[in-house]
């Protein structure tokens, strides 16, 4: 468990010392907010994603994805937008069950099948314990290793109808494909993680 907290500690150091990029005004219509949960596991970390509903309305109905959701005209920042989403879909309080880490640079797609959105990603540190709860929002919760990130093993393709001619890489757990904006967010820990040696550090 010490080993793990020595990896947040790094993860929050590098997080600290690099400045987020915002996404420029005038290239979304909407902005919403996410959370990337880091929980210990063994000697290592996980994260925790989630499996959307099916919802016709949703364009990433069925989906894997971080918990999150669009900001609200009554929330205060984006990071409230964070707090609250991530309570309402999987019942986790950021403001008391999490320790901020910092923020990842924001996630902008351009791609016209996807709406215009800027999506800013807040990293989090919570207990090895914490619970993860279903909603109607949420079908699935898994908690994935974090060297799914780095580890090749984890690595896949996947041909997408909507997008003909494109492969898009992807993340594969358990039965569970994670890509697209949501695999967007999370390689950009990536070079974090090998800079202070994970998972060798941990492990």
């Amino acid at each position: 468990m010490r080993a793990a907290q020595l990896m947040i500690s790094g993860i929050e150091s590098a997080l600290r010392g690099r400045t987020a990029q915002r996404a420029e005004e005038g290239t979304f219509d909407t902005q919403a907010a996410v959370s990337l949960m880091l929980r210990p596991a063994g000697r290592g970390l996980e994260f925790l994603a989630i499996r959307r509903s099916e919802n016709e309305r949703d364009p990433w109905s069925g989906h894997m994805a971080l918990p999150g959701g669009r900001k609200d005209p009554a929330d205060e920042s984006l990071w409230a937008t964070a707090v609250r989403e991530t309570l309402e879909e999987v019942g986790i309080d950021l403001g008391s069950d999490a320790r901020l880490l910092g923020q990842l640079d924001d996630v902008n797609p351009s791609i016209r099948l996807i709406p215009s959105i800027a999506i800013t990603p807040f990293v989090v540190a919570v207990d090895a314990g914490l619970v993860a709860m279903r909603s109607a929002e949420v079908e699935r919760t898994v908690w994935v290793p974090l060297a799914a990130l780095i580890d090749e093993s984890f690595r896949g393709k996947l041909l997408v109808e909507a997008l003909p001619g494109r492969e898009h890489a992807t993340i594969e757990y358990e039965g569970y494909v994670i890509w697209g904006l949501t695999l967007m967010v999370l390689s950009q820990l990536e070079p974090i993680l090998r800079r202070i040696g994970y998972p060798e550090a941990a492990g």
